[in-house]
């Protein structure tokens, strides 16, 4: 069920709920004109109380979204940054012309070409949009080549159609974290994997633990780079994070808000993100999340990547 708000069994101010009661006699009205409701839950500690849900946003229609990994590069002039991006046609009819552009204006050449999703390898022709049928997806990889130095910047993208919206713009995950400088520059691609593998960290109630992992691929120059992780916007986690062997996942060192250490070219270390829940965290995938940046000694971002939080 897409827009669920409670049963019995859920959990709610960290207790199971055992009792839910909707207001729908004479006189009585659960739902608002604002998509709120109000309900009463009993809860398995013997308390009750009166509960308001209001919507963090509209169901979205079907039609076009769109994801891009990574979601930063960082290189030097004349240096193309590549990345890979994918759109879905979620809606039930087939969506034509589609291709991209940017939206955010930069000193910098755009090119980009379908490829096949399971190897990567180009198919189609350059900067030629092509349709996509009803309920399928289409890959791409394209290339941001800078003509200046550009401090890091949120590069937006149009994923569009001829006949669809444009997908909509979410920053970290259909945007590109993008800089150029004259001189040579760490390129920090990082990934991160959650433990059930959907870019989603569950924690098991208002004050549960877990963590993900941060694997990275360091093409560009060598620099100390300081990883820390944060939060989107203000939510109720604390947050730590350690470099790890990468054979055995072990802390090279105890973990603390940050983890700094020389990478060389070439070199792929990895990291350990520890979130603790302070209090509930709704599930919000768009806005709720932790990213974690990769800074060089000039605190100039050289590779970020994120996943979505949430509280069970």
């Amino acid at each position: 069920v897409v827009d669920k708000v409670i049963q019995v069994g859920d959990t709610l101010g960290g207790y199971i709920v055992t009792g839910v009661h909707y207001f729908i006699g004479a006189g009585n009205r659960t739902l608002n004109n604002a998509g709120q409701l109000v309900f009463r839950a009993w809860l398995s500690d013997g308390s009750e109380g009166l509960y308001l849900a209001s919507p963090t946003s509209l169901p979205p229609a079907a039609g076009l979204v769109a994801s891009v990994l990574p979601s930063s590069r960082a290189v030097q002039l004349g240096n193309p940054a590549s990345a890979f991006a994918t759109i879905i046609n979620s809606g039930a009819t087939q969506a034509t012309d589609c291709g991209m552009a940017p939206v955010t204006s930069i000193p910098a050449d755009l090119v980009y070409q379908t490829t096949d999703p399971t190897t990567n390898a180009l198919t189609g022709t350059p900067d030629t949009p092509v349709d996509i049928a009803a309920g399928t997806s289409q890959s791409y990889v394209f290339a941001l080549t800078p003509t200046a130095e550009i401090l890091p910047t949120d590069v937006e993208l149009a994923f569009d159609c001829t006949n669809k919206d444009p997908a909509p713009v979410v920053s970290g995950l259909n945007t590109l974290l993008l800089s150029a400088s004259a001189a040579p520059v760490p390129d920090i691609v990082a990934l991160a994997v959650t433990p059930t593998g959907d870019g989603i960290i569950n924690l098991p109630g208002t004050n549960g633990s877990n963590a993900f992992a941060v694997s990275t691929v360091n093409v560009g120059s060598t620099a100390a780079i300081t990883a820390s992780p944060r939060t989107s916007v203000p939510l109720n986690v604390t947050l730590t994070i350690c470099e790890t062997n990468p054979t055995t996942g072990v802390c090279l060192s105890a973990p603390a808000s940050s983890a700094t250490s020389s990478v060389s070219g070439g070199a792929t270390p990895t990291y350990s993100v520890f979130v603790t829940a302070t209090g509930d965290v709704p599930f919000d995938p768009a806005n709720n999340r932790i990213i974690v940046e990769f800074m060089d000694a000039g605190g100039v971002t050289r590779g970020s990547t994120s996943v979505a939080v949430r509280t069970l």
